[in-house]
C-alpha cells in the first residue's frame, strides 16, 4: 500500500507504524473518497472503529482540495463527539492515497492557555505591582525594569534601557560596595535569598531606601545576569527613626531635674537631629524668658543655618522654639521635627513654671539678683555639662568698691542704693541665659554660659562703662572683677572654680580699683581709680 518516496529510502506504512508506535503522534490512510484503509495502533480510540475520514472531521473536503492544490496542509481541527478534542493534522499525498499524520493537542492547547494566563499575569503583576523588578546582564546594564520602578525613580523607559544601572541609580559613596555585592552575586559568592539594603537616586535626586532579593540568571550553565526584586523601605526607615528619637526626647525631658534634662536633651537634638542650636523662649504679659537648650553656633555663623520655628499660644502666655542646622539627616521630616518640638514645648512651659518657684526662693530681696544657693545650683549644672560636652563657660567674681565707706558717710539707704544699681546695670548687660548673683553684703557673681574668656572680659568691661556713665552726685560705683574659665578637672562642687575667681578677683583689688584680672591673660584693665 502507498508509500512516500523522498530523496532516501523509501518509507512504507509498516514502517512509519513502528517508529510511531511510541509517539503520540497516530497516521490514517485513507482513499479519495474518504475511506479509511489503515491506522497504526495508537490512534485514539474513538478514531479507530469509523471508516470515513468525512464523517469523523467536518468539512474535511477543505482540507483536501489545499492537499491537491499544494501537495500537503496543516490543520487544527475541533472533534466534538463523542467529546471535544483539539487534533492537530499534516495531510498530504504518497501516490494514489492520502496520509494523515494527527495528534492530539487538546491537553497541551488547555496547558498552553493557562500558562499564556499566568504569563500575562505575572506580567501585569510586574508591571504595576509596588515592588522594583530590574533585570540586568552580565555588565550590569538594564535589560528589564517594571514601570512602578519607572514611576517611583521618574525615569522613563527609554532613558534606562540599556544603560549601566550603576551609572544611573547608585549613589557615589555606595556605587563600590553595590557592584561588589553585584559581582558576588555573579560569581557564586553570596547566598541568593540574602536580603541586601541600599539607597537609589531618582531623577530629582531624591533617595530612596531598597530592601533587595536577587537571583542569578544561568544560562548554557553560565550566568548571564540578574533578577532584583525590591521593596521601598524609606517609610519604614522614617518611621523608625521618628520613634526612637521620640522615645529618646520623651525619656530626656522626663528628668526630674530639668537641669540633667537640658543636658541630655541637648545631646539627643545634636548628635541625633544635626541640631546645632535649640532656644525656647516664653512670653508674657510681664516678660519674656529664653530658655537655651542647646548652642553650638558662634554668633558670626548664625546665617550659614537654616532656622525652623515652632509656635504654641495659650490663653496668657506664647510658648516658641527655634530650632538651628546645615544639614538633618537622612530620615528626619518635617513631621519629625513637629512632633519633637511638641514634646520639647510641653518641657519649655513645665521648665518656665519650675523656675518661676525657684525664683520665688533663690532671689535676693533687695537686687532681685539670684542669690548665693541658686547660682551654686546653675554653677554645679554647667560645670556637669561642661565636663560632657566641653565648652568655654566662665565664672566671674565682682566686689563693689568701698561699700563700707558709702555707708558710713552717707548711710545706708546710699548703699543699698548702690547696690541695687550695680545689680540693675549687672542685668541689663548680661544675657537671659546668663546668671547674675548677689553673694552677700558686697559680693556678686556671673556665671556666662557658652562664654570664652575674651568675650567674658569684655561683658564686664561693659558693665564698668555704663557704671562710669552714672549721674550719682554723692558718690561713683566702683567694682573690682575676676574672671576664669570653668574646665573639665574642676570638682563638681564648683569650690575649685569659686577659688580661683576669687584669686583673681583679690588679686584685681589690690592692683587697684575699677579693675579686671582675667584668667591666663594676666590682662588688668583700670578703667577707673
Amino acid at each position: 500500500m502507498g508509500y512516500i518516496q523522498s530523496s532516501g529510502p523509501v518509507l512504507d506504512f509498516e514502517t512509519l507504524k513502528v517508529a510511531l508506535e511510541r509517539s503520540k503522534i497516530f497516521l490514517l490512510i485513507f482513499d479519495e473518497r474518504g475511506e479509511i484503509l489503515k491506522v497504526s495502533d495508537n490512534v485514539p480510540v474513538y478514531l479507530k472503529n469509523l471508516t470515513n475520514i468525512f464523517r469523523i472531521f467536518p468539512d474535511f473536503s477543505n482540507v483536501i482540495k489545499r492537499v491537491n492544490e499544494n501537495g500537503s496542509s496543516q490543520d487544527i481541527i475541533t472533534l466534538h463527539k463523542p467529546r471535544t478534542e483539539k487534533i492537530k493534522l499534516l495531510t498530504f499525498k504518497a501516490k494514489e492515497y492520502y496520509w494523515t499524520l494527527g495528534e492530539v493537542i487538546t491537553e497541551q492547547l488547555l496547558i498552553d492557555e493557562v500558562i499564556t494566563q499566568k504569563l500575562e499575569t505575572l506580567t501585569m503583576y510586574l508591571e504595576f505591582a509596588p515592588v522594583f523588578f530590574v533585570v540586568l546582564n552580565e555588565k550590569g546594564e538594564i535589560a528589564y525594569v517594571n514601570s512602578w520602578t519607572l514611576e517611583k525613580t521618574g525615569y522613563s523607559l527609554v532613558e534606562v534601557l540599556g544603560k549601566n544601572w550603576f551609572d544611573i541609580f547608585i549613589p557615589e559613596d555606595i556605587k563600590s560596595i553595590v557592584k561588589q555585592v553585584f559581582n558576588d552575586i555573579m560569581n557564586g559568592r553570596v547566598e541568593l535569598r540574602k536580603t541586601f539594603e541600599n539607597d537609589i537616586i531618582a531623577k530629582n535626586g531624591k533617595t530612596i531606601t531598597v530592601l533587595w532579593e536577587n537571583k542569578l540568571l544561568i544560562k548554557d550553565g553560565k550566568p548571564f545576569g540578574t533578577i532584583s526584586v525590591g521593596v521601598d523601605a524609606t517609610e519604614q526607615k522614617i518611621r523608625d527613626f521618628e520613634e526612637d528619637i521620640l522615645l529618646s526626647v520623651l525619656s530626656a525631658t522626663s528628668e526630674t531635674n530639668y537641669h540633667d534634662a537640658i543636658s541630655k536633651l541637648a545631646k539627643i537634638l545634636e548628635e541625633e537631629c544635626n541640631i546645632r542650636k535649640a532656644v525656647g523662649r516664653i512670653q508674657t504679659r510681664e516678660e519674656t524668658k529664653f530658655l537655651e537648650l542647646l548652642n553650638k553656633i558662634e554668633a558670626y555663623e548664625t546665617d550659614t543655618y537654616k532656622v525652623v520655628t515652632y509656635e504654641r499660644r495659650l490663653d496668657e502666655k506664647i510658648l516658641s522654639l527655634e530650632m538651628f542646622y546645615q544639614t538633618l539627616p537622612k530620615y528626619a521630616t518635617e513631621r519629625c521635627l513637629e512632633n519633637i518640638a511638641t514634646v520639647i514645648l510641653n518641657f519649655i512651659d513645665r521648665v518656665y513654671y519650675v523656675q518661676k518657684l525657684e525664683e520665688a526662693s533663690f532671689r535676693d530681696p533687695l537686687t532681685k539678683l539670684f542669690n548665693r544657693r541658686y547660682f551654686v545650683m546653675m554653677l554645679q549644672a554647667e560645670i556637669r555639662r561642661i565636663k560632657r560636652y566641653g565648652g568655654d563657660s566662665c565664672v566671674v567674681m565682682i566686689d563693689l568698691d568701698g561699700l563700707k565707706q558709702i555707708n558710713d558717710t552717707y548711710g545706708h539707704e546710699k548703699g543699698d542704693l548702690a547696690i541695687t544699681t550695680l545689680a540693675q546695670v549687672m542685668m541689663e548687660n548680661t544675657r537671659n541665659t546668663d546668671v547674675c548673683a548677689r553673694f552677700g553684703g558686697d559680693e556678686f557673681a556671673i556665671l556666662l554660659p557658652n562664654t570664652p574668656l575674651e568675650f567674658a572680659g569684655l561683658i564686664i568691661q561693659r558693665i564698668i562703662d555704663k557704671l562710669d556713665t552714672l549721674d550719682i552726685k554723692e558718690f561713683r560705683i566702683s567694682i573690682s572683677a575676676g574672671i576664669t574659665k570653668i574646665q573639665p578637672s574642676d570638682d563638681a562642687e564648683g569650690v575649685s572654680v569659686l577659688k580661683r575667681a576669687d584669686e583673681l578677683l583679690y588679686k584685681a583689688k589690690r592692683s587697684g580699683k575699677h579693675t579686671i584680672c582675667i584668667e591666663g591673660t594676666e590682662k588688668q584693665n583700670n578703667s577707673y581709680n
